[in-house]
């Protein structure tokens, strides 16, 4: 129910969390806070759209879906839990969002010294950033959706307000600030068939803060957890494995992942900053 709605009304959690708990007084100004990042046009219509959901949410019948991969990328997906599509974003639109990033975070990428700079919405290398045009257009995008439409195999999907991404590469003085190997699981909900994907702005080879990953994972992951008290220690164990790898990739390639799979952005040991847009749908 959460996702769903911060999916319809485009807002994201952190941003919603953090106006809740240290500023919210009531009902009525949640709602004129929401509607101020909408427009009153879109607040109403995302209403609308998320009281229809409510009322179908028990029992809705699915629709035919287009089936935008080949075999040999649902045979890959299946066994690895992890599928990389080449240029899905037009240059163009990653350029744009690039240009958003750098704007806000006064950055000038002909000058190294500008890159290293701090802003009370990057947390790490994620930008909490979410309502913007030019972001909304990639989330939005008809081929992206279409892929996880045939990956849930239904057209009941919401795009999720998700976050932008900023990976510096490392010097002397700065050192990675990401997460290590780890998983996006709310363990006492259970894991569930649940898409995380992103794409990367600009190329990204395996040096430049690449997404990695432990491949094929989704099907050893019950049987893991069972051999370790607690889903931490499972995690601490597989970060001394050193089993996952770097998924590199070009500019405006949609890198997808199951929620199953352990994984991480990694230091940026190249000489260009790592820019990405985190893309996932919720199924209804």
């Amino acid at each position: 129910m959460e996702e769903v709605f911060l999916s319809v009304f485009g807002i994201g959690i952190f941003e919603t969390y953090d106006f809740l708990y240290g500023h919210c007084q009531s009902d009525d100004e949640f709602k004129h806070w929401i509607m101020h990042r909408m427009g009153k046009k879109a607040y109403l219509e995302a209403v609308e759209k998320f009281n229809s959901w409510c009322d179908r949410a028990v029992d809705k019948p699915d629709q035919d879906f287009l089936k935008v991969l080949d075999a040999d990328q649902l045979k890959f997906w299946d066994k690895n839990g992890y599928l990389r599509i080449p240029g899905l974003v037009n240059e163009d639109d990653c350029n744009r969002v690039i240009g958003v990033i750098t704007e806000m975070l006064g950055i000038n990428l002909e000058q190294p010294s500008s890159w290293y700079g701090q802003h009370d919405l990057l947390q790490g290398i994620m930008l909490q950033l979410y309502q913007n045009e030019h972001i909304a257009k990639i989330r939005n995008s008809d081929s992206i959706r279409q892929v996880f439409t045939h990956l849930y195999q239904t057209n009941f999907i919401v795009a999720n307000t998700e976050k932008l991404g900023y990976n510096p590469p490392e010097t002397d003085y700065f050192h990675f600030r990401g997460s290590p190997l780890h998983w996006d699981i709310d363990f006492s909900d259970g894991i569930k068939y649940h898409i995380q994907g992103l794409v990367y702005l600009n190329d990204v080879p395996e040096d430049r803060g690449a997404l990695s990953l432990i491949p094929g994972f989704q099907h050893e992951i019950n049987s893991f957890l069972q051999m370790h008290d607690h889903p931490d220690q499972a995690i601490d164990v597989l970060r001394k494995q050193n089993r996952h790898i770097a998924i590199a990739g070009n500019k405006g390639d949609l890198i997808l992942w199951l929620e199953a799979l352990p994984h991480a952005a990694t230091a940026n040991r190249s000489k260009q900053p790592r820019f990405v847009q985190y893309i996932s749908f919720t199924k209804l």
